[in-house]
């Protein structure tokens, strides 16, 4: 008679997302280091509220780089009276290749 087995994969499932989690918070440690870097000063204000946030659904993990500042977006992308400073895709433009290598390890 044929026994049976039952594979639980939890634990791998959480070791596997703790790892995946590190290295995503990684990535937007460096990613939002370089923007603060890059980031174009008068009062500070833009420059300190770059963040990164972390989400979780069910299947996907996402890491986001960006800043709660209303006005950011005109730095990035300029306006008509405005040029642009680009930040954030410069900053992850430069990280890519070291991102890449996170996670082929």
């Amino acid at each position: 008679m044929a026994s049976s087995f039952k594979w639980d994969d939890s634990k791998l499932r959480k070791e596997v997302d703790f790892t995946v989690h590190q290295k995503i918070e990684k990535a937007c440690i460096m990613v939002e280091s370089d923007a603060k870097r890059i980031c174009p000063v008068d009062t500070g204000r833009a420059r300190a509220s770059i963040s990164h946030e972390i989400t979780k659904s069910k299947d996907e993990i996402t890491g986001i780089v960006g800043s709660d500042v209303k006005y950011f977006v005109f730095f990035e992308y300029g306006t008509s009276n405005q040029s642009a400073q680009p930040t954030l895709r410069p900053a992850l433009r430069k990280n890519i290749p070291k991102i890449k290598q996170l996670f082929k390890k």
